[in-house]
């Protein structure tokens, strides 16, 4: 009874380890609900080429700025009215994929800033989906436009001049995502660099435990701060280290490396 017991307590923690990684099968069962909304986070071009059938397409760059720094947020209030336009609401069910999960990693982070509790991200991406021989279609979906209400979460984003504040400090970690070629080109301070690609095999996150083990050095006593060039292979990183890994204290610099080296 007790081994019984310690079983299901056992599969109850996987379970909640991966809530908010989501396989095909499980999507493929829930895809046609009503509240489930699926967000292709690619580029415009790919998701006309071919996408999940039921996916709408949003570009994660859609909720950035351009200027001055590549991959600054827009506004809450722009970011709300962009997925509110397209029949993205706070209260759904919301899975994004995109290619390698970059993107759609960059769009779980903007959801989770924004307030949203159900978000999760597709395991294996767009390539699991078709070597799964699930529906896809060209025919792009489009939603009936509806409120979404942004509840924004401050405390995952931070600005150079935090970043500056906490470079000599001993209980917090900065960790660059980007290559290595780009890290050793010139960095933040000590920051410790873990390439982003690291994690995937293909398209596919690695086991938790081969993700537990390349952050082995990054204590989760400290307070970890996510960099890259743009914002987005750090957005992916947080899902990673937030989601799967449950580190409790971790923040996007999203003006990024782009904005350090601004004057």
């Amino acid at each position: 009874m007790k081994k019984n017991i310690v079983f299901i307590l056992f599969i109850m923690l996987v379970m909640s380890a991966n809530a908010q990684l989501i396989s095909v099968d499980a999507l493929s069962k829930i895809i046609k609900d009503p509240n489930v909304v699926v967000i292709d986070a690619r580029p415009a071009a790919d998701y006309l080429k071919t996408h999940i059938d039921g996916a709408i397409g949003l570009d994660a760059s859609a909720l950035s700025n351009n200027t001055p720094v590549e991959g600054t947020l827009k506004s809450s209030s722009e970011m709300a009215t962009i997925l509110g336009k397209n029949g993205v609401s706070n209260k759904n069910k919301i899975v994004v994929y995109c290619k390698t999960g970059v993107n759609a990693g960059r769009m779980y982070w903007i959801l989770k800033y924004l307030g949203c509790d159900d978000v999760s991200v597709l395991d294996g991406q767009m390539d699991a989906w078709f070597a799964a021989r699930k529906p896809i279609t060209k025919n792009p979906k489009k939603l009936t436009p509806t409120n979404f209400s942004a509840s924004v979460n401050s405390s995952m984003l931070v600005d150079k001049a935090y970043v500056k504040s906490k470079l000599s400090s001993s209980s917090t970690i900065i960790v660059d995502s980007r290559k290595k070629a780009d890290y050793d080109a010139g960095h933040i301070g000590n920051a410790v660099n873990i390439p982003s690609e690291i994690m995937l095999t293909g398209s596919k996150l690695k086991p938790v435990a081969d993700l537990t083990s390349i952050y082995s050095g990054v204590s989760k006593d400290k307070e970890i701060i996510l960099y890259c060039k743009t914002g987005y292979t750090a957005s992916f990183t947080y899902f990673v280290l937030k989601s799967l890994l449950k580190y409790p204290n971790v923040k996007v610099y999203d003006g990024a490396y782009l904005d350090w080296t601004q004057k």
